[in-house]
């Protein structure tokens, strides 16, 4: 978990680097990290990747969301298919932090979703 830790640092430090002599330090640190422990290093980065591709999944859904919310109430799509609140799908849509962690769509959730769109366009 320590190579967890370190690697998020690190990422961040990355984020706001304003020098190419700061890159590459980063750069240096984050290789002695994966060369002092590779299989935790191998976890932060598959870690890291998996938040990455949730958050753009999650943009992805919140870009069509948008879009079906000028055509069809969210409530119906909540209440319809979900048996869930307008707030509930609006939680998931937009990632807010629910019982301290961001919500977000369950992979059957998705499929759910997927097929109310399907089934609305078809109506």
């Amino acid at each position: 978990m320590i190579t967890q830790e370190k690697f998020e640092q690190l990422k961040k430090r990355e984020m706001n680097v304003s020098t190419e002599s700061e890159y590459q330090a980063i750069q240096s640190e984050m290789e002695k990290l994966a060369d002092s422990d590779p299989e935790g290093f191998e976890q932060a980065i598959l870690a890291s990747m998996r938040r990455t591709r949730q958050k753009a999944q999650n943009g992805r859904i919140k870009a069509q969301m948008e879009a079906m919310s000028e055509i069809i109430s969210m409530s119906y799509i909540a209440k319809t298919y979900f048996n869930k609140t307008k707030s509930w799908l609006s939680q998931r849509i937009n990632g807010l932090n629910v019982n301290g962690k961001p919500a977000s769509f369950t992979d059957e959730e998705l499929e759910t979703l997927n097929f109310a769109f399907k089934d609305i366009s078809k109506k």
